[in-house]
């Protein structure tokens, strides 16, 4: 039988639950996998009272790195800095990688995977998309064959669990929030999260591996859920749709665009049924069509599932140099693709207001597909308003941006105008 004598460097939630995994079950992973894994070393900042098991632990990250008696280190440490620095002298000492650092990989991706080449090691990261749902395994072995058009995914299973919880128990997205932190589902700070850097992060490795990209981070186009309201919810509900957070990765020639927004999706389509803390990622391929991933995304068990399954596959050879050789394409955040777009506008209940709204969408020679005039409300100015909702023909993010701003300077809109694309699955 195969053996493979890893370190572990990081022992919250998920480092925890692989130590725990490999020491508790080893049997499952022999018998599965066809490999022996033994933990040789653990690297934890505040030592042996934090592993309960009996392994050598250092305090000194670094040890592990340098540990020559180690085949794989495995990085769950987080962050960049000091996981670089560990990264890079493993791999210098001829360690393969295993790793689940999402902001690792989406920032430093290109210069780690350059260095594991010139010293014939590997990287593993299936950890860092999806959690236990294998989706880069998907990428860089079930779909190496087909040319991929377009992907589309929930990605962070903590803004689903807050707009699913908004749509099931109408609830605002403050308490939804808080009831994700109480679960365990958020971070006491989740700005990452919901701010959508989380899903980006999560975008940009799926697009190195779906189009031969850089690992560019900062050629991403997001934005976060903070502004999604309970009525946002209602209307969107009324039209036929669940509000979800969707990352895009689309390529046109060797142009290719990323994004991740909250997202009106038609309750039809499949992405629309995923609900509480779940990923899903559909996957576009000429000759083949569209191929759909779902499970858990997050979470000790679904993350430490993912390492291990890498240290599987390391110890039978790794996997095919995919998503980092070749001609790059190249990365734009001047997106060619068109989507329709719902717009929500407070307007003052006055005659003619909302045909000069209408006259607006004309002048840009942008179609209104539906428009829907709820009742009159009072501000707290005491200012009658009434809601208008519109669907919107298809434009560019760019033309949104400009038609969201040309709405605000209207007089007869009383207050900031919101706009969210809707899923035509590209």
């Amino acid at each position: 039988m195969k053996s493979l004598k890893i370190g572990v460097c990081g022992v919250g939630n998920v480092g925890g639950a692989v130590i725990e995994k490999l020491v508790l079950s080893p049997d499952i992973v022999r018998n599965n996998g066809g490999v022996s894994i033994e933990i040789v070393q653990v690297g934890a900042r505040k030592g042996k009272s934090v592993v309960p098991f009996d392994l050598e632990v250092t305090t000194d990250l670094k040890d592990v790195a340098n540990n020559s008696s180690i085949d794989v280190f495995v990085e769950l440490i987080g962050g960049c800095d000091l996981a670089k620095d560990l990264v890079e002298e493993s791999i210098k000492s001829g360690k393969n990688i295993v790793t689940a650092n999402k902001a690792l990989i989406s920032t430093h991706g290109d210069e780690l995977f350059a260095l594991a080449e010139k010293h014939g090691v590997q990287i593993g990261f299936e950890a860092s998309v999806a959690g236990g749902t294998p989706v880069i395994k998907a990428l860089r072995e079930g779909l190496v064959a087909n040319k991929v058009n377009w992907f589309a995914g929930i990605l962070n299973g903590t803004t689903n669990f807050i707009l699913t919880k908004m749509s099931d128990d109408k609830t605002s997205f403050e308490d939804a929030l808080k009831e994700a932190q109480d679960l365990g589902l958020a971070e006491a700070d989740p700005t990452m999260d919901v701010d959508g850097t989380d899903a980006a992060q999560k975008a940009t490795i799926l697009s190195a591996l779906a189009f031969n990209t850089p690992f560019d981070f900062t050629s991403v186009s997001y934005g976060g859920i903070e502004s999604v309201s309970p009525d946002d919810i209602l209307y969107a509900e009324e039209l036929g749709y669940s509000i979800k957070h969707i990352a895009y990765g689309s390529i046109e020639g060797e142009e290719v665009h990323l994004s991740a927004y909250p997202t009106f999706v038609p309750k039809d389509q499949i992405l629309s049924q995923v609900g509480q803390q779940m990923n899903a990622l559909e996957i576009s391929c000429e000759g083949i069509g569209s191929t759909v991933y779902y499970g858990p995304g997050a979470g000790p068990e679904p993350t430490a599932s993912a390492v291990i399954a890498d240290l599987v596959d390391i110890s039978n050879g790794g996997w095919p140099n995919s998503g980092n050789s070749g001609k790059k394409n190249k990365l734009s955040l001047e997106a060619k693709q068109q989507f329709s777009r719902y717009f929500k506008l407070d307007v003052k209940n006055e005659a003619g207001a909302i045909a000069k709204v209408s006259s607006l969408f004309a002048s840009q020679n942008i179609s209104i597909e539906a428009l829907i005039q709820k009742d009159s409300r009072q501000n707290n100015d005491e200012q009658h308003y009434v809601p208008v909702i519109i669907i919107s023909g298809p434009m560019s993010d760019i033309k949104s941006v400009e038609m969201k701003e040309s709405l605000e300077c209207v007089d007869e809109i009383t207050n900031s105008a919101k706009q969210y694309r809707i899923h035509n699955a590209l």
